[in-house]
């Protein structure tokens, strides 16, 4: 729906949700489904430029729960079906998220698919501002803050949930905490005339290393292939010594691979530069305002689930929200699992990357590489290794480390004190593997340490009725390789 400049903004909301991105417009859907009043702020008008494109697999069951997968298949995005890296070696080798090679995700243009998302929120009565900015914020006694927008128009609400990406709204008043090691720049182009491939590896996201840094690359639906060249923040005192277009140049041509891949393509859309630096928040929530997406804390692009991270943070943030403003008695509860949740995604996210850029030793002296391998590593628990030959595992009892207690979790769309197994794995707890309720399942393993009475017990108990007999194996075998449980000495 075309807006206007002098669009008027309501005096008051239930929740004013600044940012349309996808984390802004999921969070801003699902508490309107809710039964909010929700306003959503945008300071620039859709469709509008984004970087971001890729997305795994992993995403889907977030399309599912939302509502949305139709729409997106329907969106004549480009398929992928996996990676291509050259890393560690010049050879480019391909990696699948299925062996059968149809398990996909897709390759979106972000004006489109943002665009879409923002409309799926319109369509659940969200109000929407589009070309204004939320400039300021100030609290009030009694559960309220006032947002002022750069029309000097001001909105008061019960509670502000601030989506604004990488400007960060609330990063400028000390929220933002960025990491000293994972300083890099970003330098995106986009590509017409790429000679493609046809086939399953048409929509491949392609990473390559070289000497400087890495070359991200996919393939778009629009014809036009994304080519994005990530550095380490210093090197842009080179840049400043030269264009930005040239010193992109530059850099592509040593990344041999995929340089062959553009021989003959023309630039479409000229360089720019971003940054892409890491970065977590020191607060996540408070009563009265909630961080989503790349405003709280930011990923590396080498993972390609920026999107994946922004929508999750939403669909937990909505629950909690509306826990917060709806159950006050447990807002303390709700507020820490919040910021557990997000903190554990960043240390998640950074551990792999850590783990990724160790992998590469071929320019070990390298600014970029040095400084990124040499990132500290959280130390993990270590499992118990897989037996070689499982038929001799016959009963199974609980770890000493593991202990069942009182923890924050997800019940429906409220935030909920529910038993969760603590264990070293699982500092926080956890409560559910793959529809597994696993304190259920320890208890059960406690009454029938034998390993063929374990499962028909877990199904006949009211939290497994409807669980697959080979969902509770797996997740029985998951428990015994992360530490959960262990083998009963006397049959041994």
């Amino acid at each position: 729906m075309p807006q206007t400049a002098a669009q008027s903004i309501p005096t008051s909301a239930d929740i004013v949700v600044a940012g349309g991105g996808p984390a802004g417009a999921t969070i801003a859907r699902l508490l309107a489904n809710y039964g909010f009043h929700v306003v959503l702020i945008e300071k620039r008008r859709f469709p509008r430029y984004q970087i971001g494109e890729s997305l795994t697999p992993r995403i889907l069951p977030l399309f599912d729960f939302l509502g949305i997968r139709s729409r997106i298949e329907a969106a004549s995005f480009l398929p992928i079906t996996g990676h291509t890296v050259c890393w560690g070696s010049p050879q480019p080798r391909t990696a699948y998220y299925s062996p059968d090679r149809m398990r996909h995700g897709f390759q979106v243009w972000r004006p489109d698919f943002d665009s879409l998302l923002l409309e799926h929120a319109r369509q659940s009565d969200v109000q929407i501002v589009e070309g204004q900015a939320v400039t300021g914020m100030r609290f009030h006694a009694g559960d309220r803050v006032t947002l002022q927008t750069t029309s000097q128009q001001r909105i008061t609400a019960s509670f502000f949930v601030d989506a604004t990406g990488h400007s960060g709204l609330l990063a400028s008043q000390g929220w933002r905490q960025r990491d000293p090691i994972f300083q890099t720049l970003a330098i995106t182009a986009y590509w017409h005339g790429v000679q493609e491939e046809d086939g399953f590896d048409r929509g491949n996201t392609l990473i390559e290393a070289y000497p400087n840094g890495m070359l991200w690359s996919l393939p778009l639906h629009t014809g036009l292939r994304n080519v994005t060249v990530l550095l380490d923040w210093s090197a842009g005192q080179q840049i400043r010594e030269t264009s930005l277009a040239e010193f992109y140049t530059s850099e592509l041509g040593q990344a041999a691979y995929t340089s062959s891949l553009l021989h003959g393509a023309q630039i479409r859309i000229s360089p720019r530069a971003c940054d892409a630096s890491l970065y977590t928040a020191t607060t996540f929530a408070t009563e009265r305002v909630l961080l989503v997406g790349d405003a709280g804390l930011f990923i590396d692009p080498l993972s390609s689930e920026g999107v994946h991270k922004a929508m999750a943070s939403a669909i937990t943030g909505a629950v909690v929200v509306n826990t917060i403003l709806r159950r006050p008695w447990m807002r303390s509860q709700a507020i820490a699992f919040y910021h557990e949740r997000q903190q554990q995604t960043y240390n998640s996210h950074y551990q792999q990357s850590v783990t990724y850029y160790r992998e590469e030793r071929r320019w070990s002296e390298q600014v970029f590489w040095q400084r990124r391998a040499g990132a500290t590593l959280q130390a993990q628990p270590q499992a118990p290794p897989i037996l070689s030959q499982p038929q001799t595992l016959s009963h199974l009892q609980w770890s000493s480390t593991v202990s069942i207690e009182q923890r924050p979790t997800i019940e429906g769309v409220y935030i909920e004190l529910r038993e969760a197994a603590i264990t070293p794995r699982y500092p926080n707890g956890v409560r559910y593997l793959d529809r597994v309720c696993v304190p259920t399942l320890l208890r059960v393993v406690k009454r029938n340490p034998a390993i063929g009475a374990i499962i028909p017990a877990y199904l006949g108990h009211p939290d497994g009725k409807d669980c697959p007999p080979e969902a509770v194996r797996q997740v029985l075998a998951r428990c015994y390789q992360e530490g959960l449980l262990v083998k009963v000495p006397a049959y041994a």
